[in-house]
């Protein structure tokens, strides 16, 4: 973690978002008090999983899809599980 003046942030501003880029956090001080942490953004779970080789992208569209068939009653089905629990 690296702490910085407020003036120093302006006039390396720059350099310092590269920094946080970078990995490193950076605290930013005014009249030598903390007022703003800045910290790289975290990557989502299906980033890490990209850069791991877990996943593909996908090749295809959404809309190019087949269109759902209708199935049986949620409730006839919940009913018939219900059902089949009891002995």
């Amino acid at each position: 973690m690296t702490t910085i003046t407020l003036k120093t942030l302006e006039e390396q501003v720059a350099e310092i978002v590269a920094q946080v880029a970078a990995g490193d956090t950076v605290v930013i001080t005014d009249a030598g008090r903390p007022i703003v942490t800045m910290t790289p953004t975290q990557k989502s779970r299906l980033q890490e999983l990209r850069e791991a080789g877990m996943t593909i992208p996908a090749t295809g569209r959404l809309r190019d899809l087949p269109r759902p068939q209708p199935g049986p009653s949620l409730s006839d089905e919940v009913a018939r599980m219900r059902s089949d629990e009891r002995f």
